[in-house]
């Protein structure tokens, strides 16, 4: 049985030291602030514009004005786009400068701006005496007070210019593709980085055990890190699964009435650890829980929402736009409760488009007012809930884990328990994710595609499922799965349970072309005139039995322009559906579908060649109303024994 007892004692002692700044990693006194912070202590950047440094005089360095940065420079500039140069200011915020005017280079070189007035001076037309840092004048070997002239202000179009030059040096910088927020991203070598808006961390090994090691943010590798505002660090000491507060969160999660008790509060588990992961993981699966009013959606959102602390952004009554332009270059996980089905609306679909695009970390492009395009990389996790989701497509289910919710038992005049989440729960989940993040790519990420790949299953879905059992296990360890009721141990039982339970989900992601011949089967002939009108469906089953003949088969379908050829045909022996390329009645029938305007004839083309034939040359041509037409033909028996999943698994 797992343990559910979070860290406690001395360890947890000496990581809140830790963080307090009182002792480092290796247990030794805090050295102080970094390079990146030199700006609070360091007289070159900040005295008087008229005091040498180094012994170099106001506008006097090698290089002035234009040929290179001044020495020291406390702004770095990135590089440029378009007629944009970013430069990263003295406490590595960054800024994209366009105008370059007075208040603009302020804020840039801000705290720091005596030494840009010191590097681009504008002085005065008079001689005066100069005064050391001591506010006494200054004499020269001989005795003599040293009068000079004095800097009165910065000259602006020296420094600009200087700028620009050294971006033209520097070469082009795309924010949208070089620029990373906050949370969790990985390198080109494929170590985890924690991006905490002041720091970025890393988890680096020593022998069995891992240390924290911190920097300011900047630029690494081929991407750059800006200072932002600080949120959740990872907690400092190494967290075990029998400690971990996963444990007890999984023990909380099981109190919801869920329709598959063994393996959906495993997955919510397993979408809080995604949460950390955000932008380094190849998918960001979306969970969406439904269920009526009353069964704890909004508790389970309070739930996720403590655990991640201010890592999360929840919203309600939200639009895409919203969403994309509130997270900027973050990573931050999303939280949407309430996303429901509005008649009319396009708000809720335009966010699940949006969900779907941060699932595989792809670009939301916009254009911009000013004829400027923009795109947006997007990589956040996605939650949503609702009572009735908004209508969503093969492509939106097959990213998502639907997760259902039933009403809870309870008796009467008691109350659903607030949820039982400790201040540092979620800095603990990080840091198991930081720890473990090799370990989950090289074998327990593995471990699981082998799982799902051996039942059949696609390979979106195992992307899907994958990675939030996998970020489960990273959590509790598989002896808490086991205790969940997922036999861990036993690949072949525990693929079958998954596979079982998520099929009918699974079998929601029809190919392009099947969907398409569900509509025209589905369609009803509106032209016939015996009293109830048949669905094409219908007349193809009895087509397909030997209940109806080619001839009394066709006379129907013809309505409609379609043909057919019963078994008897010598191309295949089994019953065909023949359908053209163009057709008046066709048009109708796909008219507001994706395959109007014969792009029907496309779709079904992606057919296995069993199931459509479209190579049988002559055998192709079909006589429908007196005209003779090049056809696809349906093989009724092949796209039966299809559906039915002989011989394939419905849910791939």
């Amino acid at each position: 049985m797992a343990k559910t007892q979070t860290q406690t004692g001395a360890t947890a002692i000496r990581a809140l030291f830790k963080d307090a700044g009182v002792i480092d990693e290796d247990g030794k006194a805090s050295a102080g602030e970094d390079q990146a912070e030199r700006w609070r202590h360091d007289p070159l950047l900040l005295d008087d514009p008229n005091v040498a440094r180094r012994g170099v005089k106001p506008g006097q360095w090698p290089g002035f004005p234009f040929s290179q940065m001044p020495p020291d420079c406390p702004v770095e500039v990135i590089g440029r786009q378009g007629r944009t140069v970013y430069c990263l200011t003295p406490t590595r915020h960054l800024r994209a400068m366009e105008k370059w005017d007075q208040p603009g280079l302020a804020d840039l070189f801000a705290p720091c701006i005596n030494f840009a007035a010191w590097a681009f001076p504008a002085f005065g037309q008079k001689k005066q005496i100069v005064f050391g840092s001591d506010g006494k004048p200054m004499t020269d070997g001989e005795g003599e007070v040293v009068e000079d002239y004095l800097v009165k202000r910065l000259e602006v179009q020296k420094l600009a210019t200087c700028l620009i030059q050294q971006a033209a040096r520097t070469g082009d910088f795309n924010p949208n593709k070089q620029l990373r927020g906050r949370c969790g991203w990985e390198d080109e070598s494929g170590r985890f980085i924690w991006h905490s808006g002041d720091w970025l961390w890393m988890a680096v090994k020593q022998g069995k055990t891992t240390k924290l090691s911190k920097v300011r943010p900047q630029q690494h590798e081929k991407f750059l890190y800006t200072r932002q505002h600080g949120f959740i660090r990872p907690w400092r000491e190494s967290v075990s699964h029998a400690e971990s507060p996963a444990q007890r969160i999984l023990a909380e999660l099981k109190t919801w009435n869920w329709e598959r008790p063994y393996l959906d509060p495993i997955l919510v588990l397993g979408w809080l650890m995604t949460a950390f992961m955000s932008g380094a993981l190849k998918v960001r699966p979306i969970i969406f829980t439904t269920g009526g009013r009353g069964v704890g959606k909004s508790m389970l959102h309070q739930l996720v929402n403590l655990t991640l602390a201010d890592l999360v952004e929840s919203i309600e009554e939200v639009t895409a736009a919203f969403i994309y332009q509130t997270v900027g270059h973050d990573a931050l996980p999303v939280l949407v409760d309430e996303l429901e089905s509005t008649p009319g609306s396009m708000k809720e679909g335009n966010i699940i488009k949006l969900a779907r695009i941060c699932y595989s970390g792809g670009k939301l492009g916009r254009g911009g007012a000013d004829g400027v395009p923009s795109d947006f990389t997007l990589k956040s996790p996605m939650m949503f809930s609702g009572i009735n989701p908004p209508p969503m497509t093969e492509a939106d289910v097959s990213r998502m884990a639907v997760l259902n919710l039933n009403k809870l038992e309870m008796q009467a005049g008691s109350k659903r328990k607030v949820v039982d989440i400790m201040r540092d729960d979620g800095r603990m989940l990080l840091r198991q994710v930081m720890d473990g993040w090799e370990n989950f790519n090289a074998s327990i990420l593995p471990y699981w595609w082998s799982v799902l790949q051996d039942q059949r299953m696609d390979a979106r879905a195992i992307d899907t499922y994958g990675t939030l059992l996998a970020a489960a296990e990273l959590a509790v360890g598989q002896e808490a799965l086991a205790d969940a009721g997922l036999p861990v141990g036993d690949p072949q039982q525990l693929g079958s349970i998954i596979n079982e339970a998520t099929r009918l989900e699974r079998a929601e992601n029809l190919e392009n072309w099947h969907k398409c011949l569900n509509i025209l089967f589905q369609s009803q002939i509106e032209a016939w005139k015996e009293g109830v009108k048949p669905t094409i469906g219908s007349v193809c089953e009895h087509l397909r039995v030997g209940e109806w003949d080619q001839k009394g088969a066709a006379e129907k379908l013809n309505l409609v322009n379609l043909g057919c050829k019963d078994a008897a045909n010598p191309l295949t022996h089994s019953p065909l559906l023949c359908i053209p390329k163009e057709g008046p009645a066709l048009s109708r029938i796909f008219d507001r579908t994706v395959f109007q305007q014969s792009v029907w004839f496309s779709a079904l083309k992606q057919a296995p060649k069993n199931i459509v034939i479209r190579d049988a040359g002559n055998g192709q041509k079909v006589k429908i109303n007196g005209s003779t037409v090049h056809c696809l033909l349906v093989d009724l028996k092949a796209f039966e024994e299809f559906s039915a999943g002989r011989g394939h698994d419905d849910g791939g």
